[in-house]
């Protein structure tokens, strides 16, 4: 017998021969750079969102603003309703409209926005700073989430919001005001810049978030102003001072960004607040409606 006859026969016992493990493509030092820049900005968004109170969160304008919008949208007077910059989604659970009779009209200037929002009785595209085209005295309700800062004329657009409410209509609003801080950021950078810092700061949000603002007359005094010469009364009024959530990315930037709010907020400048929700009416209600009153505010 040759050499070449002979064969080793595995033992009957034997494990299989172990496959050679696949090849891991090796991080290159840009990805590997890349990976470690996002776990710290993680651990300093985690570490900042773990010192913000609790109480921040809960009495913040936003949510004010879906509180007594559920209490505007609840009265038996209210059931043609305007939300402006209605966007892909109300602000309110679908099941208000049927608890309360709510007729939803949506204005965007952009008409594809509004394209899958499944609340909307009506889709009209404008410029609300333009015209609104609805009949004049024939809404209940204007809402506006986070839209005002985009309005190149804020006092055009609320004259003609009055236009289509009824005596004793109510517009509320929430948006930011012109001196908080991120506002001011977002005017002075570049426009390229301001919009990496909000993809940097926001995150999932910055798509939502990078809409041209203006910020025109968004501060307490100047918009007050604009109200009570188109002819509202302002019914209530709400600052809100915490805006750090957009440095929480790095941890001594909160620190420093969270100590100037709460300075703002024991100082109480309405004008310096870094968000606002007003509550405006049109006068000329019925002699038998009941004033609107925000006891627990």
């Amino acid at each position: 017998m040759s050499n070449t006859d002979l064969t080793l026969a595995p033992h009957p016992d034997a494990s299989p021969p172990a496959l050679p493990a696949p090849m891991q493509p090796a991080l290159s030092g840009r990805s590997a750079a890349g990976t470690l820049v996002h776990a710290l900005l993680d651990l300093n968004r985690r570490s900042s969102r773990r010192l913000t109170p609790g109480h921040v969160h809960e009495a913040n304008v936003f949510g004010m603003y879906r509180k007594i919008g559920g209490l505007l949208l609840s009265h038996p007077d209210v059931t043609r309703v305007i939300d402006c910059g209605a966007g892909k989604s109300w602000q309110f659970p679908s099941y208000y409209k049927r608890w309360y009779g709510i007729h939803l009209i949506g204005l965007d200037i952009d008409p594809e926005e509004m394209t899958e929002n499944p609340d909307l009785d009506e889709k009209i595209t404008c410029d609300v700073t333009e015209s609104i085209p609805v009949p004049s005295g024939s809404v209940d309700l204007v809402m506006v989430s986070s839209g005002i800062e985009h309005f190149r004329d804020n006092e055009a657009f609320l004259r003609h919001a009055y236009d289509t409410l009824r005596p004793g209509g109510f517009l509320v609003a929430q948006f930011p005001g012109r001196y908080a801080p991120f506002a001011i950021a977002n005017r002075l950078l570049p426009r390229k810049a301001a919009k990496s810092l909000i993809g940097l700061a926001m995150r999932d949000d910055a798509d939502v978030l990078g809409f041209t603002a203006h910020y025109d007359r968004t501060h307490y005094s100047a918009y007050s102003a604009m109200a009570k010469r188109t002819g509202f009364d302002v019914v209530y009024h709400a600052p809100g001072y915490y805006s750090s959530s957009y440095a929480d990315f790095f941890l001594p930037l909160w620190l420093c960004s969270y100590a100037y709010d709460v300075l703002r907020f024991g100082l109480g400048i309405r004008d310096l607040a870094s968000y606002n929700l007003f509550v405006l009416q049109k006068p000329g209600a019925a002699p038998d409606q009941e004033p609107l009153r925000l006891y627990a505010w």
